[in-house]
């Protein structure tokens, strides 16, 4: 076993050292100094996830609830009227590179998550504001997540603000098109409008901050001409977010942590003010 990890790490130094090599002889083209923007659309799955509600008259958890995102229906005017902008699940970043291979940026990924309903929960807590069906204590106890008891949604939407520090690495050179690797890590703050719907109130649905989350990525980049980019990602990350506001009264919250993976396409342009952009 020791043997095969040596045998492992070794073919992946070696792969690392040709990956070098490789981006060292076709880099002829500097990124050095230069901005970029990318604009786009994603798609997010979401792991199982406990939310608990803390409120007057109400202390309760659900249990390993699922959720989905929410595409809109792909028309021209959904995606391509600028009114239509936040309609989508979208992705917007600018950026600047600090050096060839590393750059910064600040973004806004548009993501939404969907409470599934009618799905089967575990509730343990207490509620007690004078509903006849629901008001009781409960230990671990099975129930269906009725419309009438609770809608959960982050569909205006699940808010990813972040600031975020990346490598490029070019693979590939033919003439004007470059194809690059691209690995990041970010930190991000969520905000979030939350469509709540609990016990007959419906919740506020405002902008807040309401946590905290991190990821990192992998992807490419495909620039056409040194300007135009074809960006291709994966995101894997976690997102904790302890200050939901879910009703109308603002002492009332909920609460929530999962896991989301994400999937982008973006187009985006990069662009520079020095003259001499050709490497020697």
């Amino acid at each position: 076993m020791k043997q095969s990890v040596r045998i492992g790490i070794g073919i992946l130094l070696i792969l690392i050292s040709i990956q070098d090599l490789v981006a060292a002889s076709a880099a002829t083209w500097s990124n050095d100094s230069k901005f970029y923007i990318y604009w786009g659309y994603n798609r997010g799955w979401f792991s199982r996830s406990d939310i608990h509600f803390e409120g007057d008259g109400y202390s309760f958890e659900l249990s390993d609830l699922k959720a989905t995102d929410r595409q809109s229906e792909f028309t021209f005017k959904n995606y391509f009227y600028f009114e239509q902008w936040s309609v989508p699940q979208t992705n917007i970043k600018a950026g600047y590179f600090i050096n060839d291979r590393l750059s910064v940026s600040l973004g806004f990924d548009h993501m939404k998550y969907v409470m599934v309903r009618d799905q089967n929960s575990n509730i343990t807590g207490s509620i007690h504001v004078g509903n006849s069906t629901y008001d009781g204590d409960y230990q671990e106890r099975p129930m269906q997540v009725t419309k009438d008891f609770l809608t959960f949604e982050h569909t205006n939407g699940l808010n990813y603000v972040f600031a975020e520090i990346n490598r490029h690495d070019p693979l590939i050179e033919r003439g004007k098109i470059t194809v690059n690797s691209l690995l990041g890590i970010s930190p991000a703050l969520l905000r979030p409008r939350t469509d709540v719907y609990f016990l007959g109130q419906h919740g506020p649905n405002i902008f807040h901050n309401a946590g905290y989350g991190i990821n990192a990525k992998a992807g490419l980049d495909i620039r056409f001409f040194h300007h135009l980019s074809l960006v291709t990602e994966v995101k894997a990350g976690w997102i904790n977010m302890p200050w939901i506001r879910a009703t109308a009264n603002g002492h009332d919250r909920a609460a929530q942590h999962f896991g989301f993976f994400q999937a982008n396409l973006q187009v985006g342009y990069v662009f520079g003010f020095k003259k001499n952009q050709e490497k020697p």
